[in-house]
């Protein structure tokens, strides 16, 4: 029975190839790669002559029927553009359909861009949650990073150079955010990590071009805007039914397990604003 080799490669630098990658890529028979003029690149450098197909058809679907064809009597690696297979990339299906088959899938360890920005980011935590791209749209990205910051682990998400900007404001606004580690094109050229204010980081990387991974942690006395905008809501609301004072605060506090200081304070606020 083949096997299926799930291979690490570099995320930069050509470099950080693993001994045992170069080995495994130089004796399976088929090469499988999300993008194979970037893997070319690898291959050539090593002088790897295995052929290589697309993870690809040329209509964008997952090439699972020449994969079923080549691994049924060929030993095969599955390599993405750079990092580990199966972080933010489709090789879970392949992984699934291979391990239907009985075949064996091996991993071949290698760099991720997850760990490397993690180990030089300097949070202290027994772990981290890893969150891949965010949502589009802002009430997606809100409603899926308060589910995580319920852990108090650092997250990790990667973004694009069309939106890290974006992404950063919004991360300032939203849940006010006030420090924030940021790696850009990390091992290659033009690598650039930062840690520091997120209104630095905004200056820092506007217009940037690269791929990024960011990483922030849940500050003391966290609260998102748009949780902040309900809680006015229902504190407006309850003083118009009759629920005023201490008794409003109290149950507002018991409810959402926050300090009664801070409905305190928003109620000041809204009468200051009202006056």
């Amino acid at each position: 029975m083949s096997n299926l080799y799930i291979v690490g490669t570099p995320i930069g630098n050509l470099e950080d190839i693993t001994i045992r990658a170069l080995k495994t890529l130089e004796n399976v028979d088929f090469i499988f790669s999300e993008d194979t003029r970037v893997s070319k690149k690898l291959l050539s450098k090593f002088e790897i002559s295995a052929k290589i197909f697309s993870i690809y058809t040329h209509n964008k679907k997952l090439n699972l029927k020449k994969f079923e064809e080549l691994i049924s009597h060929n030993d095969l690696a599955f390599i993405t553009d750079a990092g580990s297979p199966g972080v933010s990339d489709p090789a879970g299906e392949f992984v699934k359909f291979a391990r239907n088959k009985n075949h064996d899938v091996i991993p071949i360890p290698g760099v991720s861009a997850v760990t490397s920005a993690f180990s030089v980011s300097g949070f202290e935590s027994i772990g981290f949650s890893f969150l891949g791209f965010l949502p589009k749209s802002n009430t997606q990205k809100s409603n899926y990073i308060s589910k995580y910051f319920e852990t108090n682990n650092p997250l990790i998400i990667f973004e694009s150079p069309k939106r890290i900007i974006s992404t950063l404001n919004f991360l300032k606004e939203e849940f006010q955010i006030k420090n924030i580690f940021v790696a850009k094109e990390m091992t290659k050229i033009y690598e650039t990590i930062f840690s520091g204010s997120i209104d630095s980081a905004i200056k820092l990387f506007d217009n940037e071009k690269g791929e990024f991974v960011v990483i922030f942690q849940k500050e003391n006395k966290e609260i998102s805007k748009s949780l902040i905008l309900k809680y006015d809501k229902i504190l407006i609301n309850g003083y118009e039914k009759g629920i005023k004072g201490k008794k409003l605060l109290d149950l507002l506090s018991e409810l959402t397990d926050i300090n009664k200081g801070f409905f305190y304070e928003r109620w000041l606020e809204i009468k200051n604003k009202n006056e």
